[in-house]
């Protein structure tokens, strides 16, 4: 049995955080949550396509994150102060939803330990705010700019191909070692280098350190990396932010792992891992993308991968429901390939999963699903098919 930790939990990841979780017991924190960018993102499993996540918020939902941040005297300015600009706004559900985990995170981040948080331009400032307040402005260390080049852009604004990665410390003590993620020089200044010219004689080594803007291009639909997921972001970004902050058998965290990008490249450097996520395709997607891309590796088996919160037996199906019905009620909406779970489980109007299905090459249908506890009746069937209708999906 393989005694490294490898952990992935299907759950909230602030609730995981703070029963499973204990104080500084991880070495680096990557996480590329939600950006509030008030979009449906669609994954696929196999031909089954089903929505990954809704990037939406609302105040009402994200009321009690922000009591919770707001009642904590070092965070209560920064909640207040963004409660003055934003007023009770969806900005402000998101913040709040945000800096509810990130105090969990820094909670459990070892004192030597490093947080990377990936966001984009339209909520970047404010989340640098939170972050201030919630690790300290003498813990930041940099605003990390990920430029790479897609398809499209804009005859009215100039093109957006850029993300933002705030890169913050625990303590004025955290590791770091630049030189493993050491860059190419371009040809000139090799040239240049190599022939003694002028203003080149600085320059040491043939490779230099990396600075605060990352060119590393983003995926496009045919690379070899893609598993049908939204938002999945490019190995190599893991791979310099895991190689600079951690070193070999060091804990690497990611609470909205997604597609499994970090815990790939924390696998593939020899680093203990843990990730959480809310959907269950999800994890599902993970599975089988370790499963593929390890299977011939023999010190990795999914056997040794503590999967923690996902019933495997009518007895643990049952278990979860008594615990906690709402994790029981995102589980078994998501229990048919191509539908996943509500964010929404209360005044969801009867619908607990979405997702579609193909009819034929490029053709789909939109299908709902709603979890009872027992004991259904003809009655609770027509009142559910009349929820689908109010829906238009075709099939429930």
């Amino acid at each position: 049995m393989n005694t490294m930790i490898k952990k992935l939990y299907f759950g909230d990841c602030l609730e995981v955080m703070q029963n499973d979780l204990q104080d500084e017991s991880v070495d680096l924190i990557y996480l590329d949550p939600p950006f509030n960018s008030k979009r449906l993102y669609n994954a696929f499993i196999g031909d089954a396509q089903w929505v990954a996540f809704d990037d939406t918020w609302r105040w009402s939902e994200a009321v009690d994150d922000f009591h919770t941040v707001a009642q904590n005297v070092k965070m209560a300015p920064t909640m207040e102060g963004l409660r003055r600009i934003l007023g009770e706004s969806a900005n402000l559900a998101y913040l709040s939803y945000m800096a509810n985990r990130l105090m969990q995170c820094r909670r459990v981040l070892k004192s030597t330990g490093s947080i990377y948080l990936h966001c984009d331009p339209n909520m970047s400032h404010y989340l640098k705010i939170v972050m201030d307040g919630i690790f300290g402005r003498k813990n930041f260390r940099n605003e990390i700019v990920w430029s790479y080049q897609t398809g499209g852009v804009s005859k009215r604004w100039f093109g957006r191909k850029h993300d933002i990665i705030l890169f913050y410390s625990k303590t004025e003590g955290y590791f770091i070692d630049l030189s493993r993620v050491r860059e190419p020089r371009t040809a000139e200044v090799i040239r240049r280098i190599e022939s003694g010219t002028p203003g080149a004689t600085r320059a040491t080594s043939i490779d230099r350190l990396p600075f605060d803007v990352w060119n590393i291009q983003a995926l496009n639909a045919q690379a070899s990396e893609r598993v049908g997921y939204p938002t999945q972001k490019p190995l190599n970004l893991l791979d310099r932010i895991i190689k600079a902050s951690s070193n070999k058998g060091d804990v690497v965290f990611d609470p909205f792992c997604g597609c499994g990008t970090t815990i790939h490249a924390a696998q593939a450097l020899h680093r203990q891992w843990i990730g959480i996520d809310i959907c269950v395709n999800a994890c599902k997607i993970i599975q089988k993308r370790l499963e593929g891309v390890f299977a011939d590796q023999q010190e990795f088996s999914w056997d040794d991968v503590e999967f923690i919160g996902m019933p495997k037996t009518l007895e643990d199906a049952k278990t979860l429901a008594d615990m906690d019905k709402f994790r029981f009620e995102r589980w078994a909406a998501s229990l048919v390939d191509g539908m996943e779970a509500n964010k929404k489980q209360r005044r969801d109007k009867g619908i607990d999963g979405r997702g579609r299905l193909p009819i034929e090459k490029g053709k789909f249908i939109d299908i709902v699903s709603q979890v009872k506890g027992g004991k259904t009746s003809p009655a609770d069937v027509q009142a559910f098919n009349g929820a689908r209708q109010q829906t238009d999906a075709q099939l429930g």
